[in-house]
């Protein structure tokens, strides 16, 4: 028999670690038909630091850590020994498709327990006893189970019985949406000295002699995974000569090249840019084992390094350190420049050596202690400058018709901070005449409120200046809001829609208030100008006749339905106009 399940937990004095975790979980599941069915809420405790708070009243739990370290064990016991539920459990080897869980939050909502694995769906109502829904491995359901996960957040909003979901990964993309509709639990890796110690004992039982230290390094392979440890232990005791003398420490060092598992599956970007920044961690690692650090995410540790290197020597002033971080720094831009060369050329020949010059070696050059890698702040420092730089483009497409300043001078130049003073300049001075003269400026560019207040704005902003829209008297603004949607402001441009720019500005798609008819009829005669238009550049459609537009859409509104002072003659035209001409015999 598999020595994981001959040994697998059966009380909780025989769960390794990650005791506060299980008291949580249990804490969560008594008081769970107060909190959901009697509408008893528990207060949120405050979390020390800030963060968001822990979702304590969530009607399921979401319960995540690495492979082989007892999630699903420690929440069948909590589940049978606490609360006294009975467990239903579905993992990776179940149908989980929108259609099952579908089926499965009806029963639930009847009140009634659904088998699964018949030909046939067999519901049997009144239950005897309450059963909580553990639904194992849900970073793990895939195309065969397309529509689970959105099924799965669907049940949860109206179960009547407790949900338990278990995954690996807590940050993985399928789960995000999952993991906002529950209670985050995170259980970590049991320390090598507990599992050494659970091991000797099962070790002993079995009749196999191992020394401890010979254990803490096999634990310290497997990363923690109580499940591979067993398995390993139980292939040791298969082999005669082992089962005869015994293990020592250094037979158990010469067969971690066998038994240890790959680094890659086990570690993060974080956990790895830690392994090469603290030195204590580093010194035991080769080149070798360096470079897989690097390519356990080579997008993300390399910023990693570059993000937190100067920490790990944080209040060392002497000129040994600081030559040390102007040396990492220069192996930066080197590793920089051959990165460009990857892109531009797609060289990826040269990924080993980016490794090397960005990551392994400066973090070799510079290392001490960091107890947790900081995120990388150029990736928020790149999105912000992304939107700049859409925002400056749109901007300056506008004014490509009235203005010669190209996107890369419109905010260097002094261009838009000019403009954008005048436009605010009569809305500040709250004259009679200031929504007027605002609106004729806009009016005289071809853009909208929304050009002053998004992009001239934020672009202003991003630059660290100050906004000074917010000043301007609320009553003033409305005003000149209700001026622009009177719909007597056409643009002169008007840009393609993309799903970003929907998602970023709603307000610019139909930019003008214009209706539907319009606006279909405005950008078809326009598009077919702007083909032919090469000096305006084909990123714009111009509009022009936008009462023809409207004529369209009043003759189209006509022709479906003539009122009752429609002349006869004009509604007979209407009809003719919708059906088919007969063809000529």
């Amino acid at each position: 028999r598999n020595w994981v399940d001959t040994y697998a937990p059966r009380h909780f004095g025989d769960l390794l670690g990650n005791a506060s975790v299980v008291r949580k979980l249990t804490e969560w599941l008594k008081d769970w038909d107060d909190v959901v069915l009697h509408g008893k809420k528990k207060a949120v405790a405050f979390r020390p630091g800030g963060g968001i708070p822990d979702n304590v009243n969530a009607r399921a739990v979401l319960v995540s850590g690495p492979p082989g370290i007892g999630k699903t064990t420690s929440c069948k016991l909590v589940a049978q020994l606490h609360a006294g539920y009975d467990v239903l459990e579905y993992n990776a080897s179940d149908a989980r498709g929108q259609k099952i869980i579908n089926e499965m939050a009806e029963g639930i909502a009847d009140n009634t327990t659904i088998s699964f694995g018949a030909p046939s769906q067999k519901k049997v109502t009144g239950l005897t006893k309450r059963a909580v829904i553990i639904m194992d491995e849900v970073d793990g359901m895939g195309a065969g189970d397309r529509g689970g996960n959105a099924a799965l957040i669907k049940m949860i909003k109206k179960t009547r019985n407790p949900i338990i979901c278990i995954c690996n990964d807590q940050n993985s993309q399928k789960i995000r949406s999952l993991a906002s509709n529950c209670y985050d639990l995170k259980f970590a890796r049991p320390q090598k000295g507990q599992i050494a110690q659970r091991c000797a004992e099962i070790a002993r039982r079995e009749g196999l002699e191992v020394e401890p230290n010979a254990l803490e390094a096999l634990a310290e392979s497997c990363g923690g995974d109580m499940r591979m440890v067993l398995n390993q232990m139980q292939a040791i005791a298969k082999t005669p000569s082992y089962r005869a003398s015994g293990m020592t420490y250094v037979d158990m060092k010469g067969r971690l090249n066998e038994l240890s598992k790959d680094q890659a599956s086990m570690l993060g970007p974080f956990d790895a840019a830690k392994k090469l920044l603290n030195s204590s961690e580093a010194k035991n690692l080769s080149l070798r084992d360096r470079l897989d650090m690097f390519f356990v995410d080579f997008g993300l540790v390399g910023m990693l390094v570059q993000e937190n290197y100067l920490k790990t020597v944080g209040g060392r002033n002497d000129a040994e350190v600081l030559n040390r971080c102007a040396y990492s720094a220069d192996l930066f831009t080197v590793g920089d420049i051959m990165n460009a060369r990857i892109t531009t050329d797609q060289d990826w020949s040269l990924l080993p050596d980016v490794g090397l010059t960005s990551c392994v070696y400066p973090a070799f050059v510079t290392n001490g202690f960091v107890a947790f890698p900081s995120f990388p702040s150029f990736l928020g420092k790149y999105s912000t400058m992304s939107r700049a730089r859409r925002l400056a483009t749109e901007l300056q497409t506008h004014l490509r018709l009235t203005a010669t300043v190209d996107r890369r001078n419109l905010l260097t130049s002094g261009y838009a901070d000019l403009l954008y003073k005048r436009l605010l300049k009569p809305l500040r001075s709250g004259s009679s005449d200031a929504i007027t003269e605002t609106v004729g400026l806009l009016d005289a560019y071809g853009l909208r409120k929304e050009h002053l207040v998004e992009h001239l704005t934020e672009l202003r902003v991003h630059l660290g200046q100050e906004d000074l829209f917010k000043v301007v008297d609320p009553k003033v603004k409305a005003a000149m809001t209700r001026e622009f949607n009177s719909g007597g402001h056409a643009m002169r441009v008007v840009l393609p829609p993309s799903k970003k720019r929907k998602t970023d500005a709603p307000a610019a798609e139909n930019p003008d208030g214009m209706d539907d008819d319009d606006l279909a009829a405005a950008e078809e005669e326009g598009a077919g100008e702007a083909e032919s238009d090469d000096d305006v550049g084909g990123a714009m459609i111009k509009i022009k006749g936008k009462a023809k537009g409207k004529a369209k859409a009043k003759g189209r509104a006509g022709a479906a339905s003539p009122g009752p002072a429609a002349s006869p003659a004009s509604a007979g035209k209407a009809r003719g106009r919708g059906k088919a001409k007969p063809k000529a015999k």
